[in-house]
């Protein structure tokens, strides 16, 4: 028996290791935190954005060699409470990664740019395991450092990855880890997988940066300050 089921993981592992390219879509959950109840006004916006949160759906185009991730568009409960949720979601438009880099797609005011980040995270790998659309997923953990005028903060990450799907990619610009992103919180924002496709070839294409100037998060935030 033990040798029947060792032949059918390495069957197992032999085929996901095929895998070329995917169709991966989330879905994200927004949820409160501490202080916010303070700003009045803060707080109206996100009862908004936590009421439309879960009309919002995303995708995921995965290669051996980049990806793509892009909001499918969704009808929330009113058009206002639907761009809250996108706003405090942390995305801001397509976001395009290779082995090295995440490109974010700005458009608009102050004009069309790719903010260019480095994609190696300081992940922690946690011997720790949880079940997933029916895969074994492993979690990670970091933190995101926010710098501002009031000071600097610190902020959780935790992800969970799957080595069954060997893609180095993962929502809203994440990866970097041994595995396909499943779920991903940062802070108070959970992305979570919905519909899992993965393509034995290259049958998914994925859709190419635009032709926009690329500036690092420095410049851009200085072009920000400048208008």
């Amino acid at each position: 028996m033990k040798l029947i089921k060792l032949f059918f993981f390495f069957v197992s592992l032999s085929c996901w290791s095929q895998i070329k390219s995917g169709k991966i879509e989330y879905g994200v959950h927004i949820s409160t935190f501490e202080g916010l109840e303070k700003t009045t006004r803060m707080k109206a916006a996100y009862d908004k954005a936590m009421e439309n949160a879960p009309f919002l759906n995303f995708e995921l185009l995965i290669n051996t060699k980049e990806s793509s991730f892009s909001l499918i568009a969704g009808l929330g409960i009113n058009e206002d409470g639907l761009q809250y949720a996108k706003l405090f979601s942390g995305y801001s438009g397509m976001i395009y990664q290779d082995d090295l880099y995440s490109y974010s797609e700005i458009n608009g005011d102050p004009g069309n740019y790719l903010i260019k980040k480095d994609k190696k995270i300081e992940w922690n790998l946690e011997n720790e395991t949880k079940e997933i659309n029916g895969f074994v997923c492993y979690k990670a953990t970091s933190e995101k450092k926010v710098v501002n005028r009031v000071g600097v903060f610190r902020f959780p990450i935790i992800a969970w990855y799957c080595p069954q799907i060997p893609l180095s990619y993962g929502p809203n610009g994440y990866g970097g880890l041994p595995g396909l992103i499943l779920e991903l919180q940062v802070r108070n924002i959970l992305f979570g997988v919905k519909t899992i496709d993965l393509q034995p070839d290259n049958k998914i294409v994925v859709l190419k940066r635009k032709a926009f100037k690329i500036v690092s998060e420095q410049e851009f935030e200085a072009l920000l300050i400048n208008k």
